[in-house]
């Protein structure tokens, strides 16, 4: 599943308006909402902020599969294998060990952290935290890895120019919400959804382990 036949990338210079707008909207939307919502002043309700995520995916793929024609494998919605069961549990177990492992070095280096499962879930029921925990998995990975690394992979023919854009875009991304101290742990563990994302080709494993990260951390933080 993994291979893929070698055609000659045309290069960042073709890449057509309408895609750049796209890949504009889909690794910097999230990150402008969290900065209107977060740090702007604009009151979103925890259900309206699930939603916008949902609506910023719902434009990209549309305009992708809608208007530019493309199926929904070249967004990286491809058929898993029963192998990607194994990298989805692996790629949870790896990011989980990531922010254990980081904890230490992170406090002796005295920065600044924040529960992330406190922000999906303080001040909502269980049910909003695990649809916010859902939303955020599978909302981030279709708009930081599958549409944009299949894109650029198109135009580029690298998965290192891929790959290491859409990795800097997630990790720059989240520094408008999160604190130093977790931003170091954030850029570690998309560093290996991405290198997962590219070894694979397909959302399954990383979402799924996206998701299983996060919904443990806010049950957790609801009944722990």
């Amino acid at each position: 599943m993994t291979d893929q036949p070698h055609i000659e990338a045309p290069g960042l210079g073709t890449i057509p308006p309408l895609t750049i707008c796209c890949l504009a909207l889909s690794l910097f939307g999230l990150p402008l909402l969290a900065l209107l919502t977060e740090t702007g002043g604009l009151s979103v309700s925890p259900l309206a902020q699930i939603a916008l995520q949902w609506l910023v995916v719902a434009l990209v793929v549309g305009v992708a599969v809608g208007y530019n024609g493309r199926s929904f494998a070249e967004i990286g919605c491809r058929r898993p294998g029963w192998l990607d069961v194994g990298y989805l549990l692996g790629t949870a177990v790896v990011a989980l060990v990531v922010f254990v492992a980081t904890d230490p070095l992170v406090a002796a280096l005295g920065l600044p952290v924040e529960s992330g499962a406190g922000a999906m879930s303080a001040g909502v029921g269980i049910r909003l935290a695990l649809a916010s925990a859902v939303t955020t998995g599978i909302v981030e990975e279709v708009l930081f890895r599958g549409y944009p690394i299949e894109r650029l992979l198109a135009y580029t023919g690298s998965p290192l120019v891929a790959g290491g854009v859409t990795w800097g875009a997630f990790t720059v991304g989240h520094a408008a919400v999160w604190p130093l101290g977790n931003l170091i742990q954030i850029a570690a563990v998309s560093a290996v959804l991405t290198v997962v994302y590219l070894r694979r080709r397909t959302l399954v494993p990383v979402a799924g382990a996206h998701v299983l990260v996060w919904v443990l951390a806010a049950l957790g933080q609801v009944y722990g």
